[in-house]
């Protein structure tokens, strides 16, 4: 095998599917990446049997074939090559020949057959996307998923796919998170649990502004193709919960908050807050909001904001953390805060947009 091509293209290509490499895998294998010329192009693949990355990249190819080339290796190789033409070759010693230049390096690689194949999805249900919306619906989503490893279910995104479009839902058991996903084309229906890495994989090679991201789902795996790359993972097995029981559907109170305001305020009590298991206290009087937070290390935190109020006056506690990661993705000015009780999980919305939901439970008042 023996390929030219230019080194920004190639080191961009490197680094995309060099994503999907893991750190630590006691399989040597995983730690390369595969690179297969053939006719004017060059694929590069990565996988960690988890999630795989492939991106194809435009070369001259001298003589087709494959190879596998340690990831660290070449990536901090090509970052430092000058920005010219560089060729790849490949021996039957499967030792590897990087030449740009006056530089020369020979690295050593593995046997390409070693390297697992990245699996071909069946197409069972697809859907085509924008780059925005898709980008968007993850970013408000995402972070709500679960970081606890037992409960697998709850580590991933459910990719609920219908004939009328897509909905993306996240939850760690205190939080859930709803995002309805606009979609161009739709054909068929399934509920997918989509592993939280691949899902903030997908938006670092999602670029902004227009474009489409086609999604094909089979029944074990999902294949995201974004223009010359695709990320292909498995789905998580089993249940997700039935989040529509979680969401409430009546209030008795309803709070109109400017949402950059309210976001500083809960930024700044937080600090006292973090000290007590992150507990603030969210207090409404007449048209004023109070954020309040008390630590026996630190002091007291009090902040006011100016709400709109339907319903009577009312008090409840709540995780700062949990209402700062739902503030930092709503982009209007104002949220739509719904309550039912001290008790009762609060639903939160950017105002005058029914296309997301945010339920937080509450912490108890001490």
């Amino acid at each position: 095998m023996k390929v030219i091509c230019a080194r920004k293209d190639i080191f961009e290509g490197v680094q995309t599917a060099g994503r999907a490499v893991s750190p630590r895998t006691s399989l040597p294998i995983l730690g390369h990446l595969l690179i297969t010329a053939e006719e004017d192009k060059i694929r590069i693949a990565a996988t960690d049997l988890e999630i795989g990355m492939e991106c194809v990249v435009d070369a001259k190819v001298e003589e087709p074939g494959q190879m596998t080339v340690p990831a660290k290796t070449v990536t901090e190789i090509l970052a430092a090559l000058p920005d010219t033409d560089v060729s790849f070759a490949v021996d039957e010693t499967n030792t590897v020949s990087i030449k740009c230049g006056t530089s020369d390096y020979s690295i050593l690689g593995l046997p390409a057959e070693e390297f697992p194949m990245l699996p071909e999805v069946r197409e069972e249900v697809s859907i085509i996307v924008e780059h925005d919306a898709i980008r968007d619906a993850i970013k408000r989503t995402a972070f709500a998923i679960s970081q606890d490893e037992s409960r697998a279910i709850l580590t991933g995104i459910l990719l609920q796919v219908s004939e009328d479009g897509a909905r993306l839902v996240a939850t760690d058991g205190h939080r859930l998170c709803l995002q309805e996903c606009a979609v161009i084309e739709s054909h068929g229906a399934v509920n997918a649990i989509v592993p939280g890495r691949a899902m903030n994989e997908l938006t670092r090679i999602v670029p902004e502004g227009q474009g489409t991201v086609d999604i094909k789902i089979a029944a074990s795996q999902v294949m995201f193709q974004v223009g010359e790359t695709s990320l292909i993972s498995r789905l998580i097995e089993g249940q997700f919960p039935n989040y529509e029981k979680v969401v409430p559907q009546e209030h008795n109170k309803k709070l109109t908050i400017p949402t950059d305001q309210f976001l500083q305020s809960v930024k700044r009590a937080a600090i006292v807050a973090r000290e007590n298991s992150n507990r603030t206290i969210i207090g409404i009087e007449d048209g004023t909001l109070t954020v309040t937070a008390e630590s026996g290390n630190i002091g007291r935190a009090h902040e006011e904001v100016e709400v709109i109020k339907e319903g009577d006056d009312t008090k409840m506690a709540f995780n700062a953390r949990y209402l700062l990661d739902v503030l930092n993705v709503i982009d209007t000015e104002a949220i739509d805060v719904e309550l039912m009780g001290e008790s009762n999980p609060a639903v939160i919305r950017p105002q005058g947009q029914l296309d997301y939901t945010y339920v937080l439970m509450p912490m108890q008042i001490e």
